[in-house]
């Protein structure tokens, strides 16, 4: 224990008068320092009084060369909490390298640590996220570099502050890749000096695991590692939580090699696949021609493609039949022995199947050009028809699909009423305008951003993209990689079936492709989506059937008003 003289400077009121005001000196002095001080001497001409007091000081060594080192101060009495910040200039002026760390005015005590500078710059900026004074969050260097942090009792919450605490490590203690680690239940912190997390160049896709394969969930690649994580978890879609998604993104961006690998899962573990697509771009799915269950490869032309959609929404009202006579509303509530095979329709170049064009102005109507463009624009209404019902009526039933596009907006297919039915959202690429990424989520404010470090690496970047999934919390994910011979050779070797007759035969297009009449065509088979609210006009209403560019301009007028 030791004696210490403490000495300070206060500047004098304006309107001190010596003569009138030095027996209230001292009172004026007690009142602005607290207890045991008194005046030592006044200099009129600055206009400051010198006051001073002896207090106790115990000093306690920690440990030597660079561990902290401390120092107990007696408080005087009288001292009040709300003069922590007073006390603390005024010992941290004396003992040059030390910080007020413990202040108990209650108690009569406090406490001086010496701290380093960037300990001391650390601690401030945690006090001032937490809200509290800077002794009341006690900060030392950590051992490996960081620092370790003794959490206030009084403030701290986990779920109120943990995000802000990391990112003031990152912007105001670190650099980007430091983390803080919370210990909320013994209110402890480190602080860790790491690198950003990021991706490897390639992710191979597990192949050897595709037998092990959950039938309603199918991963497409690998979560952004957390802070101080070697690998993510698994990204892939709860088919439970939401039967429907969406893969958007530019030319390049790596759509097609996402949808490889849900296409890969989907048959490894069960599912029947439909594929739709532009025929010039379906040679991305080459390999799985084969694979697609009869019939179901509607990929050779528009027509093609209608009828596929058509004998999928046939098949929909047939289990739909089914789980009627079962007495249930979902076909997961069916014994395991009676569930329908979930059946994925992958629909590629949305756009392209679904946008219709405009007549050729200037020309006739009955134009062979200008039929040519209604022909094709009855056709994509058609299909847009149907791949908005398939959705809207027969999640139930087992379907599963996925939209494949590289805009959403009313102009491309995917207006904001089809988008709301979608729950999974996926946006390939690493650098996605922001009115890409707002036409891409419900909310794209609660979507994570690509990182700086990924997007600067063009290696790295490959493949990589964010995602707003049903029963999941946003995430940025690296898509796996797998060349089309292996996907194809690792199916075959676990069984899945394939068929030749993968492409819609000439009678289901005959009978399912709605196409412009003349007056030399004889009757249609009828099908349900005819008889059950199908396309054009039923002539056993009586009333008049309209042909050639009638019949499309009507269609597209039925098509624009339902949008």
């Amino acid at each position: 224990m030791t004696s210490k003289i403490e000495q300070a400077t206060l500047k004098l009121p304006a309107n001190f008068d010596k003569d009138k005001h030095a027996k209230a000196l001292d009172k004026w002095v007690l009142s602005e320092l607290g207890e045991g001080w008194s005046v030592d001497h006044a200099n009129i001409v600055d206009g400051t009084v010198t006051a001073t007091r002896q207090v106790q000081i115990t000093e306690i060594e920690h440990g030597t060369g660079k561990q902290a080192h401390s120092k107990e101060v007696t408080l005087a009495r009288g001292t009040k909490p709300t003069d922590g910040d007073r006390v603390a200039a005024r010992l941290e002026s004396q003992y040059d390298g030390y910080r007020l760390t413990k202040f108990e005015p209650y108690l009569g005590w406090a406490r001086l640590t010496k701290m380093t500078d960037d300990a001391v710059r650390a601690r401030g900026a945690l006090a001032q996220v937490l809200g509290v004074k800077p002794w009341e969050v006690q900060v030392a260097d950590r051992v490996g570099g960081g620092f370790n942090v003794e959490l206030p009792s009084s403030k701290y919450s986990s779920a109120k502050h943990d995000e802000k605490l990391q990112a003031t490590v990152e912007s105001d203690i670190g650099r980007e890749g430091w983390y803080i680690k919370t210990n909320p239940q013994k209110l402890t912190a480190e602080i860790i000096p790491s690198d950003p997390p990021t991706f490897p160049a390639m992710i191979p896709y597990p192949i050897a695991g595709l037998s092990k394969l959950d039938r309603d969930f199918t991963p497409f690649g690998v979560k952004l590692p957390g802070p101080g994580e070697e690998a993510g978890e698994l990204a892939g879609i709860d088919w439970v939580s939401q039967a429907f998604g969406i893969v958007a993104g530019t030319p390049g961006a790596g759509k097609s090699v996402t949808l490889n690998g849900l296409i890969a899962g989907a048959l490894a573990s069960g599912s029947l696949l439909a594929l739709v697509d532009l025929p010039e771009k379906s040679v991305d799915f080459h390999h799985y021609r084969d694979m697609c269950a009869p019939n179901f490869w509607g990929c050779e032309s528009l027509a093609a493609a209608v009828t596929t959609m058509s004998l999928i929404y046939e098949e929909g009202k047939r289990r739909a039949d089914i789980l009627a006579q079962e007495g249930v509303v979902n076909w997961l509530e069916l014994p395991k022995a009676k569930q329908f095979e979930p059946i994925l329709t992958v629909v590629d170049e949305v756009s392209g199947l679904l946008v219709t064009d405009k007549i050729p102005a200037g020309i006739p109507k009955d134009h062979p050009l200008a039929v040519e463009v209604a022909e094709e624009n009855l056709l994509k209404v058609a299909l847009a028809s149907l791949i908005s019902k398939i959705i809207s009526q027969q999640r139930f039933v087992g379907m599963r699909m996925i939209l494949s596009t590289q805009v959403q907006n009313n102009n491309t297919g995917i207006g904001p009423s089809l988008k709301a039915k979608v729950g999974h959202k996926i946006l390939q690429g690493s650098n996605p305008s922001k009115q890409a990424r707002s036409q891409a989520y419900n909310d794209e404010t609660a979507v994570p951003q690509i990182p700086a470090n990924i997007r600067a690496d063009a290696r790295v970047a490959k493949g990589v993209g964010a995602a707003e999934l049903e029963g999941s919390e946003p995430f940025v994910y690296k898509s796996f990689y797998a060349s089309a011979s292996d996907y194809r050779q690792a199916l075959l070797a676990l069984g899945v079936p394939t068929t030749e007759n993968w492409a819609p035969t000439a009678a289901q297009i005959d009978q399912f492709a709605p196409r412009l009449e003349s007056e030399s065509d004889g009757p249609r088979p009828k099908s349900r989506l005819v008889t059950e609210g199908g396309f054009g006009h039923e002539p056993d209403r009586g009333e008049p059937r309209l042909r050639g560019a009638a019949a499309a301009a009507h269609a597209l007028k039925m098509a624009e008003a339902a949008q």
